[in-house]
This record gives C-alpha cells, structure tokens and sequence, in this order.
C-alpha cells in the first residue's frame, strides 16, 4: 500500500479532526427519524452538499457545530484538553479555528485504482466569513511539489478543496443529479443527524465485488454487493445509529439483512470477548467500573439491534440510552487505558528496533571483526556519516548504503537527499510520518563501546562483560539519522539526563550482548557511567 501524501493528511487532520472528536462528544439533537436516509426528497440540498457526487465512493459529512461546542464536548474538554488543544493546533495552519466551522463534508470520487488514491474533497462551510488567502496557503504549505490543489469560495462563509481532483468538481452537482448517495446526502442536509456516512460500492477497489473473499469476511458479501451502504448516527436522549444496504435488486434484500445481521454478531463476539477482561481490571481500580458501565450498555444496545427490509433496502437500527450514563468519567478511564496500551505497543516496537539495531551491530563485527565507529570520518578525523549508514546493509538495505557517497559529509548535496529515505528501524513509534530524525543514539570516548575514529575489538574489547555495557539508548533529543551527533559520555556529568523515555513512560537501554533493558527509572550516576564503560572494571548497582 502507497503511504498517503503529505498533504492529504495534513487536510484530513486540520478538516476531520472536529469529526475524531465528535465520535465522543456531541449535543443533544432532534430524535432519529424513522427513515433517516433518504428524508425530504423533495427538499433542495444545502449549497455545501451539492459538491458531493451523489455515486462518491467515499462520504462522510459531519455536524462540526454540533459536535464541538455541545454540552457533553464541554464537559470533556475538562476530562481532555490535550484532545481538544490538538485539534486546535490541526486547525491553525488553515488560519481556522474548529469553533468557526459549522459543518464538514469530506468525498473520495472513486478507488479502482492505483491514481485514485491521491484524489479528494473537502467542503467546510464556517459559521461567519473565512480569510480564503489564509485557508489556501495552509493548504499551498501542506501540499507536496506539484500537488494538483485548488481552494474556491463559492461564498464567504464556503470553502471547497479539491485534491487531485479536474474542473468538474469546482461546480455545484445538478439539481436533479440523482445517485447510490442521493439519500445518505439528504440525511445530511436535514439537520437531523450528527454524522452521516456512505459508500458506492461500483466505485470501491473491484475486488470487494468478488465471490471469492476471505472466509472471515464472506459473511459481510452481500454488502459488498450492494449498490449502496450508509449510516446515520443521531444524539438526544439516546445515541441512535441507523445503517442501511440497498440491494441491486429487491431478491437480494434478504441476503443484503443477513450480513447486517452477521455485522451485528461480529461486534457482540468481540465486546463479549473484551469485558471479562475489563471487569477483571475494574476490581482493582475504581476508576474503570463507570467504563464498564457504559460498556455493558453498549453491548446490550448492538444485543438489541432491530432488523427490517424494505422494498431493496435492508436496515439495521441500534439505540444506546444515555439518561444517567457516566459518560465522562467512562471516557476519562477509557483515555488512561488506551494510552497505556499504546505506551505498551510503543515500548515493544522500540524494543523491536534496538534489537534489530543490536543484531545489526553483531553481524558488523562478525563480517569486520570489531564493531563500527561512532562515524566514517575523512582523512584528519571529522565526522562525515553516522554509524547508522555503515549497518545499512546490515538492516538489509543495502541498496540505500550503496547510495551513499562515503567521502562526503552527511549534509552534501548528494547525501542530503538520502535523509527522506531513514529506514523504519530508526523511527521512534509515535514520530511524525516521514520523519527524518532518530532518538537512537550511542556513547563515544572515555571507555564507552564507541570511539569516533576506530571501532571496537568485539568481543576482545569488552572485559566488563557484553551483558553489562550500554550499545544504543533511547536519547533524550532526536537527530538527523545520517549525522554522526552522538552522546559525548563524560563521567563527571549526570549521562542520565542524556537519555529519554518511551511513550509508555520506560527508558529502554540495547546492551551489547544484544539484549534490551527497560527502566522505570534510570540507575544512579555511578550504576550507569559504569555500565557505559566496556573496560572500567566497575560492579554495577542493584540498581541496574
């Protein structure tokens, strides 16, 4: 799969972010209709909804007035600035600000193929007048060279962007333009519902299509078959969710309400299969029995969920009743334990990468007989390039290290260009996409295992033990990957403060026998400078 462009996620994160945070904060709204999609037929389409094909592959359109300044997102702003404060930041580029914008409509014309992929809209309509030159060089800024952008204002309170997309999407659709979407966009523009969302199924990758899919997904066929597929999601005194599949014909109707069916069943297996776990892990802490709460509710709404078919059309309806549900408190612990997985999938990556960095080492030496230096270093000893280019071929990227000219600094014009190629292995998980920068840094001079010039005898060299010396650390502040700007170890300053943690909140520290140690908190001044040291003769502390 293609990495998307800069540019499309820098929009889908200033555009949708309002939709992210909607998914959990919403106001009170009219009640669920009892034909969501496809309500006022005879009503004209808001202006901003008229730039949406009505046959999009993708749509998705959200109240954002709604969901940003209800009373429930005030009520979570509290339990969750850093959400709302990213949001925010998203916007700023764009010269917005997410309070200003009163809905958001977001199109993929098409993906049947490999050049659709770069193709999208995005249709925001603000509450008051927008600053167009701000809002288009936000979008100039995110854009890649030679990005096919256009900004149009058809009013001041009405902005479209188009990415990779021809004139025919800088006009209104027509009046009478009638397609798969032509309900789910009347939903949308009746005001009603929070969030709307539909599919094209004819213009989705064709392999969805086909009789031959995977086991665990031919249950969901018929969906796939169907001309259409939308959802509508409501907020009042209950969070009603609507999903409706038309058939291509009314003899596959009944299929069509199977695989709803099937749809419902996969989620209530799933949740029933997370909430002993979670039950297990609210005996021990307050804090998760109103998330257990709100999830026993949940299950017993998709338990609930009713059926029906009519005419082509299969619907599943699902009501989750807020009244007295402890709604915020259930979304702060579900916040504390979703970082902490992630802290714990962080962590484990970053184990994975300083392992790969240490075999990596190991097989240098094997083929060299000695550990690489600090850096390739010219004639009177400068450091041109990082450690990090001589293991390249040994991370299996030996074409990338056959790139590089090795008697030149790292900043040439040549080697500048090979930053935009870091091979994954140095990310640090959580980093920006396309990040150039590394935390993965060594120790150089004084007894450390890394000298700049001269790498060191392995295992000759290390007296105090492979198991006992630091190889790479997780560093406190990133560099770019092929520099050779490592941490000067300097026995009488605290190296400590050298050293950062992971997002799980662990130092994670490769030894040379290519083991990796995690700690909760770092070893006293003396415990660590001897354990960076391959020769001093210290015994290390208790506390390593």
């Amino acid at each position: 799969m293609k990495p998307r462009s800069p540019l499309r996620l820098r929009l889908l994160q200033g555009a949708l972010v309002v939709v992210l945070v909607g998914v959990v904060v919403a106001r009170p709204g009219v009640p669920v209709a009892a034909q969501p999609v496809g309500a006022g037929a005879a009503t004209p389409l808001p202006a901003e909804l008229r730039y949406v094909p009505a046959d999009a592959a993708l749509f998705l359109y959200a109240d954002a007035s709604g969901l940003w300044t209800g009373p429930l997102a005030q009520s979570l702003r509290t339990a969750n600035k850093v959400l709302f404060n990213r949001a925010e930041d998203a916007a700023k580029p764009f010269g917005v600000k997410p309070e200003d914008l009163k809905s958001v409509a977001v199109f993929v014309p098409k993906l049947k193929g490999s050049g659709d992929e770069g193709q999208l809209g995005i249709v925001l309509r603000f509450q008051k007048a927008f600053d167009k030159e701000k809002l288009t060089a936000g979008v100039r800024g995110a854009s890649p060279q030679g990005a096919k952008v256009q900004v149009l204002a058809p009013s001041d309170t009405l902005a479209v962007v188009l990415v990779g997309l021809g004139d025919a999407y800088a006009k209104p659709q027509a009046v009478d333009a009638d397609g798969p979407l032509t309900g789910a966009l009347r939903a949308a523009g009746s005001g009603r519902h929070v969030l709307v969302a539909g599919a094209t199924l004819a213009n989705l990758p064709d392999e969805l299509q086909r009789d031959n899919l995977p086991a665990e997904v031919r249950a969901f066929q018929p969906l796939f078959q169907s001309q259409a597929v939308t959802a509508t999601v409501t907020l009042g005194k209950a969070l009603e969710v609507s999903v409706r599949a038309r058939a291509k014909r009314e003899g596959l109707t009944a299929d069509a309400e199977k695989a709803l069916g099937a749809l419902a069943t996969l989620i209530t297996e799933q949740l029933d299969r997370e909430l002993p776990d979670l039950e297990k892990d609210a005996a021990g802490d307050a804090g998760l029995k109103d998330l257990v709460t709100v999830y026993k509710a949940a299950l017993g709404a998709v338990k609930g969920a009713k059926f029906a078919s009519e005419g082509a059309d299969a619907h599943l309806t699902a009501s989750l009743p807020l009244g007295n549900l402890p709604l915020v408190s259930a979304y702060q612990s579900a916040a504390t334990r979703l970082n902490r997985v992630r802290g714990a999938a962080a962590a484990a990556r970053s184990t994975n990468n300083l392992k790969q960095i240490g075999i990596a080492m190991h097989n240098y030496a094997d083929t060299n007989g000695s550990m690489p230096p600090a850096a390739v270093c010219d004639k009177k000893g400068k450091p041109q390039l990082s450690w990090r280019v001589l293991i390249l071929p040994y991370l299996e990227q030996g074409a990338l290290y056959k790139e590089f000219k090795l008697d030149e600094p790292w900043d040439s014009a040549h080697n500048k260009k090979l930053l935009a190629k870091m091979p994954i292995t140095y990310a640090l998980p959580g980093a920006e996409p396309g990040t150039t920068e590394t935390h993965y840094r060594v120790f150089v001079g004084n007894d450390a295992g890394f000298d700049w010039v001269v790498g060191a005898k392995f295992p000759a060299a290390f007296p105090d033990g492979t198991s006992n010396t630091i190889m790479c650390v997780t560093a406190a502040t990133a560099v770019p990957w092929t520099k050779p700007d490592e941490l000067e170890f300097d026995p009488e300053k605290d190296m400590g403060k050298l050293i950062g943690c992971e997002p799980g909140g662990r130092a994670l520290v490769a030894m040379f026998d290519g083991s990796v140690r995690a700690f909760k908190k770092l070893p006293s001044k003396a415990t660590l400078n001897g354990a960076i040291t391959k020769s001093g003769g210290e015994v290390l502390g208790a506390d390593f």
